[in-house]
């Protein structure tokens, strides 16, 4: 084999081995200082802690009750909408297939009647009666 790369591997081994030695005393005086900060300060990092979960809680908390909100006013729509059909004389069809809810309704009759909106809508067209 070659001296030089001899020469170099050596070297080059000769220099990690120096790192090793250096990094393993500095290593072990930043894990116990890391660990002694830890423990000094633990009522502030379990405080911090809590309010991150209070917070959390608190905003899981909101959206469950605006998603809450949401779901009444769907269940009431669809209410109006059923009550509407089967009061004009449509055939409804209810069904409940892996969790979900399927309305379908369909005209027994030849008059087309849509459902009555809750509240109306000023942009639309008003109907021209002759």
């Amino acid at each position: 084999m070659n001296p030089f790369k001899e020469w170099l591997k050596n070297l080059g081994l000769f220099y990690v081995l120096i790192l090793i030695i250096i990094s393993i005393p500095i290593l072990t005086v930043l894990a116990v200082l890391s660990i002694k900060t830890l423990v000094e300060l633990r009522y502030w990092i379990a405080g911090t802690i809590g309010i991150l979960f209070c917070t959390g809680a608190y905003l899981l908390y909101r959206k469950r009750k605006r998603y809450k909100e949401e779901l009444k006013k769907s269940k009431e729509d669809i209410i109006r909408i059923l009550e509407h059909a089967i009061n004009s004389g449509h055939d409804v069809d209810i069904s409940f297939m892996g969790g979900l809810l399927k309305i379908s309704y369909r005209n027994s009759s030849d008059r087309k009647t849509l459902p009555p909106s809750h509240k109306e809508v000023p942009s639309l067209p008003q109907e021209i009666s002759h």
